[in-house]
């Protein structure tokens, strides 16, 4: 059944849902995750995006996204010089990405005073995104609910105790994907993506990200 957002995409500034909005959305989740400011920035489009990012202003949405601003901002139209202002420095590379799971693909390099990140993400249309990755963990995460996604030995108990910590605080488990790693260099470990029906705590995420046997830990809020 079709939604109102749906009928009539996000209030943004134009041209294009999928290459102005999305990919604004897409700019603005790689900074949120990096967790500062975006002080450099490589940025991958594949598919549509390599052919049309200049002219459907994919360029100045992403660009406008990392620095934080959302899809009807209309600062938007001035990214340009408002990174070069911020001294965000920044690459367009049109390409072709095998791993892209959408004709709409950015795959971005994100580097902050502290931090680094890269995340895949697909711009899915009506300004709807999906990440697809963040630091090579597969999430597949919508932004429908606050989500967490770990990366843990495949033993027994893991889940039990992630689920035991979320469940005594009160939160509520929307989904859950478990996906063991048979090659590649998560093998033997096993990716877990929960989504939730509130935000977690700083205390809850600590006692999640000290659990045994967890090696990474990837909080995302919710998005819509």
């Amino acid at each position: 059944m079709a939604t109102l957002f749906d009928i009539i995409g996000p209030v943004m500034i134009g041209p294009s849902s999928s290459h102005t909005a999305g990919a604004c959305r897409i700019g603005k989740l790689a900074k949120n995750i990096l967790g500062e400011d975006v002080r450099e920035a490589k940025i991958y489009l594949h598919g549509s995006f390599a052919l049309t990012w200049k002219g459907h202003g994919t360029d100045k949405a992403i660009l406008a996204g990392l620095l934080g601003f959302d899809t009807d901002d209309p600062r938007l139209r001035d990214s340009y010089d408002i990174a070069y202002k911020s001294n965000l420095k920044y690459e367009f590379i049109p390409t072709k990405l095998r791993e892209a799971f959408h004709p709409n693909t950015l795959y971005i390099e994100a580097k902050g005073d502290n931090n680094e990140i890269n995340i895949l993400a697909s711009s899915i249309g009506g300004g709807l995104i999906v990440l697809d990755k963040v630091n090579g963990i597969e999430v597949h995460y919508k932004g429908d609910f606050p989500t967490i996604a770990i990366v843990n030995k495949d033993v027994p108990g893991i889940i039990a105790k992630v689920t035991s910590i979320i469940f005594e605080n009160g939160i509520n488990i929307e989904n859950m994907n478990v996906t063991p790693q048979f090659e590649g260099p998560n093998k033997g470990y096993a990716i877990i993506v929960i989504g939730m029906t509130d935000v977690i705590s700083e205390e809850i995420e600590n006692k999640i990200r000290n659990i045994e046997n967890i090696r990474d830990f990837v909080f995302l809020d919710k998005l819509y």
